[in-house]
């Protein structure tokens, strides 16, 4: 144990230095404990879910769903304009891993990158944005941990899965919130979540896992739960529940996952770039 954590403090400090090198005379003082700056951005997911709207009067939901952007500069340019191609497309989701290490810099480059979309993006935490000073980071960059919102009639959960870096503390995922979520309301059809480390991974706590998949099992409605995490796709179901959980692959793989949702009926694609 003492010699990983040896082993990934040289890697950090490498990278510190390979990115304070890269910054070359820039106005952004780096610093690995720094979680915002006078540059930084505040409040990403807030800002784009009041430019998306309610969508009340859209009746089909088309977004994208994509993770991993950490260590994929190139590939994440390389996402943006694809998406900027496409048409239909309500929103973009990021399913976590935004950065490597947890650092504000890695996070001001992917949202640099991000907000060049054409369309409004969101982000869900991940386990390597909670190393280090990265999970007050994210929340000053994008907002809560846990969120929802509702798009034509769809409920999204997005959430916390990365029980690993909570010690497996029994309280993430958080399963009573999501049952709160998944309660019936008005103008909500469907639900879907999102989050990124998936249920049968060694990173999430496998004895929440039962719970997890029931949970979405016994809610009407439900549709898919969506992951990232494991950097390539794949689809499951867990145990004797029939609810798909589907994993997409990571930018990194220059993949990304369409998603259409008509008449409370998901579907999905797999798009290269």
């Amino acid at each position: 144990m003492i010699r990983e954590k040896a082993i990934r403090l040289a890697i950090q400090v490498t990278f510190i230095v390979f990115i304070s090198v890269f910054s070359g005379c820039s106005d952004f003082e780096y610093s690995p404990n720094q979680i915002f700056s006078k540059n930084s951005y505040r409040d990403l997911n807030a800002i784009n879910l009041n430019k998306l709207g309610d969508g009340q009067q859209d009746d089909t939901v088309r977004f994208i769903i994509t993770g991993d952007t950490q260590r994929s500069h190139n590939e994440t340019v390389n996402f943006y304009k694809k998406v900027n191609t496409m048409t239909g497309i309500d929103f973009v989701i990021v399913a976590g891993d935004i950065t490597e290490f947890g650092n504000l810099k890695e996070m001001q480059w992917v949202a640099e990158n991000l907000t060049k979309l054409n369309r409004p993006f969101l982000a869900v935490i991940g386990n390597h944005d909670l190393t280090s000073r990265g999970r007050d980071a994210f929340q000053h960059m994008y907002g809560k941990l846990n969120y929802s919102f509702v798009y034509g009639g769809v409920k999204f959960i997005c959430h916390d899965t990365n029980s690993r870096e909570y010690n497996f503390n029994g309280q993430v995922p958080n399963i009573p919130w999501l049952k709160k979520e998944l309660e019936p309301q008005p103008h909500v059809e469907s639900y879907v979540a999102i989050s990124h480390v998936p249920p049968t991974s060694p990173d999430f706590d496998q004895n929440l896992e039962y719970d997890y998949a029931s949970t979405f099992s016994n809610a009407g409605g439900f549709l898919t739960s969506f992951h990232a995490h494991n950097h390539v796709f794949e689809e499951f179901t867990v145990g004797n529940f029939e609810t798909p959980f589907v994993v997409t692959s990571a930018i990194g793989k220059n993949e990304f996952l369409l998603v259409e949702i008509v008449n409370n009926k998901l579907s999905f694609e797999q798009i290269s770039f």
